[in-house]
């Protein structure tokens, strides 16, 4: 019995650490996808692309931390880095 309830507890624990993963990945790509988004419209052509700048552009609402809730700071931005986006979240 007590190496059932090991086994469930483990696995049910990574299932949650891949849930979240996927949820900040998720926010991270929508957020990622509207700087490049902006980029392609030649409105946002600087290499750091702030999160105010897209909400200035309409391109996206405010964002959150899916796992805190916590929004992020309109400082946060976006940097291209020879055509890959990343994101650097500040709150």
């Amino acid at each position: 019995m007590i190496i059932l309830i090991s086994i469930g507890s483990y696995t049910t624990y990574k299932v949650y650490q891949e849930h979240q993963k996927k949820l900040l990945l998720v926010s991270e790509k929508r957020i990622t996808e509207a700087a490049y988004k902006c980029f392609l419209e030649e409105q946002c052509l600087d290499s750091k692309i702030t999160l105010n700048k897209l909400y200035e552009y309409n391109y996206l609402e405010e964002e959150a931390n899916p796992l805190t809730k916590e929004v992020y700071s309109g400082l946060s931005y976006v940097e291209n880095n020879d055509g890959k986006y990343v994101f650097y979240p500040l709150y």
